[in-house]
C-alpha cells in the first residue's frame, strides 16, 4: 500500500489540490450570492420605504338600490359617513379614521356598466352618472357629472349584426350588451381626506322622479391616484432603479468584506501570514 501511495504521490497531490480548490470555490461563491441575496433585499426594502409610494387603487363592484328615485351606490375608501350604507359596507369608527390617499394626489375614477341592448335602454336615449367624494362626517368634497347613453346603432345595421352573429348568440358566447366607460377627472386630494365614494344614476328633467333610470347588468368603479411628477417617474422606473440600488449595495457589500472581513473570504492567506510569523520567529530564536 505504501508503494502504491509512493508511486501515485503526484497524482493524489493533485487530486487533493483540485478538490480542496474546488471546496474553497464552493464557500466563495456561498458567501457572494449569500451577499447579493442581502442586496437585493435591503434593496427592495430601501425602494418599498424611503424612494418609492404606490400609487392608490380601489376597484369595487357597485350595487344600486334601485327604491330610491335616484339609484345610487357606495364604496367605502376607509370609512362608510352616511346611514344608508351601513348594513351594506363595514362602518369603522371615527377615532380609528386613518388617511389612506396622500394629500395633492390627483383622482380618476373610471365607472364601468354593462348595459342591455334592450327596447327600454334604447328608447331612453340619454341619461346622467354623477360620482361623488364624501369626508368621514358626509359632506360632499367635489361632484362630477357624466351624460351617457347607448352607442346608437340603427334597425338595418342591428338586423345585419344579429344575422352575422346568430350562431355565438344562441350558443350563448356573446350576449346583446353595451360597455360604458365613463371616465371622471379633475380632483385634487386635499387636506380633509376622502372616506367614501358615491356613485348616483340620474334621469333627464323631463322624467319624473324615479323614472329614466336604465337598465344595467353589471357595474363596477376604479378609483387611482396619480403621483407627484417625481415619485410618479421613479414609480415608472422603479425595476430598472431596484437592479442599480441593489447592485450598487452589493458593491459596498462586498467592499466592506475584501476590506473588513479578508480573513472570511480567505482563510488560507491566514493561515499562510500565521505560519510565515511562526517560521520568522523560529528563525530568529535560532
Amino acid at each position: 500500500m505504501s508503494e502504491w501511495l509512493n508511486e501515485h504521490k503526484s497524482w493524489l497531490k493533485l487530486v487533493l489540490r483540485c478538490g480542496w480548490g474546488l471546496f474553497w470555490s464552493i464557500y466563495v461563491c456561498a458567501i457572494l450570492v449569500t451577499l447579493l441575496i442581502s442586496a437585493f433585499v435591503i434593496g427592495g426594502l430601501m425602494m418599498k420605504y424611503y424612494f418609492v409610494k404606490e400609487p392608490f387603487e380601489i376597484k369595487q363592484g357597485l350595487n344600486f338600490d334601485y327604491t330610491k328615485s335616484k339609484p345610487a351606490a357606495y364604496v367605502p375608501i376607509v370609512i362608510c359617513p352616511t346611514s344608508e350604507c351601513e348594513d351594506k359596507h363595514e362602518v369603522l369608527s371615527a377615532a380609528g379614521f386613518i388617511r389612506v390617499i396622500p394629500p395633492k394626489h390627483k383622482l380618476q375614477a373610471t365607472v364601468t356598466m354593462v348595459l342591455p341592448e334592450s327596447n327600454y335602454n334604447i328608447n331612453l336615449g340619454m341619461f346622467q352618472v354623477r360620482v361623488e367624494y364624501l369626508s368621514e362626517n358626509g359632506k360632499s368634497l367635489a361632484s362630477f357629472s357624466h351624460p351617457c347613453m347607448l352607442t346608437f346603432k340603427s334597425q338595418p345595421i342591428r338586423l345585419l349584426l344579429t344575422f352575422f352573429k346568430i350562431v355565438p348568440l344562441v350558443a350563448g358566447y356573446l350576449s346583446e350588451t353595451q360597455i360604458l366607460k365613463l371616465k371622471f377627472q379633475g380632483y385634487s386630494e386635499g387636506i380633509i381626506p376622502t372616506a367614501c365614494l358615491k356613485i348616483t344614476m340620474e334621469q333627464r328633467a323631463e322624467f319624473r322622479p324615479g323614472a329614466g333610470i336604465p337598465e344595467i347588468y353589471d357595474a363596477f368603479v376604479h378609483l387611482e391616484s396619480e403621483l407627484p411628477f417625481f415619485k410618479r417617474m421613479l414609480w415608472y422606473w422603479r425595476r430598472t432603479i431596484f437592479v442599480w440600488l441593489s447592485m450598487t449595495v452589493f458593491a459596498v457589500e462586498l467592499l466592506f468584506a475584501l476590506v473588513c472581513c479578508r480573513p472570511v473570504l480567505y482563510p488560507r492567506s491566514r493561515t499562510r501570514s500565521n505560519n510565515d510569523r511562526s517560521n520568522t520567529q523560529t528563525t530568529l530564536e535560532l
